[in-house]
């Protein structure tokens, strides 16, 4: 192999090195055009048609940043016809799925990534290993109130990632701060 090819791989291997991160940003970013759309909005509007299936999808939306407010309106919504216990049950069960995906994300691509760049750049915080146990024991509290608020579930998903919490401790968080957020919702 000459120089020029092996050049070439190397260049091909640096502008995908990090394609978990710029596929992320991406996809905020053509969420939040996408959502400027009329057509995405009268869709939104339209899952209170749907009865349960779209408290699934409210509640799918429910995590992410952009949606967030869309989905508060369609759980209250919804939740005037239906029973608020199944809307704040299967509600949980959609924000599960969309938080589950969000924290897989984070757990097995970006940390490593991040980290990759922030040596790249030599940047490296030093903490003290007190200060990072004291982080990490209260971390999980504070993702739960996260999952549970209208905050953007993306900031709970990436601390308990980051943590590297395991998936059915994050399960056990996402579920039990769901159902509590969306059942606040519905009886409201």
């Amino acid at each position: 192999m000459n120089w020029v090819e092996k050049e070439a791989i190397k260049t091909e291997k640096l502008v995908w090195k990090y394609h978990n991160l710029f596929l992320f940003i991406l996809s905020v970013v053509l969420a939040f055009y996408i959502l400027k759309s009329e057509l995405i909005k009268q869709l939104i509007s339209n899952l209170g048609e749907l009865g349960y299936l779209g408290v699934f999808l409210g509640g799918m939306f429910f995590t992410y940043a952009l949606t967030t407010v869309p989905a508060i309106s369609i759980l209250y919504l919804l939740s005037n016809n239906l029973d608020p216990f199944l809307v704040a049950l299967i509600g949980m069960l959609g924000a599960v799925v969309s938080d589950y995906l969000i924290f897989r994300l984070v757990k097995y691509h970006l940390i490593d990534e991040m980290k990759s760049i922030s040596r790249k750049f030599r940047f490296h915080p030093h903490l003290n290993k007190k200060y990072i146990r004291i982080l990490k024991s209260i971390s999980p509290l504070i993702a739960g109130l996260i999952i549970a608020s209208p905050l953007p579930d993306e900031l709970a998903a990436s601390i308990l990632g980051a943590i590297k919490v395991s998936d059915v401790e994050f399960l056990m968080i996402s579920c039990i701060s769901n159902y509590i957020g969306i059942f606040i919702i519905a009886i409201i």
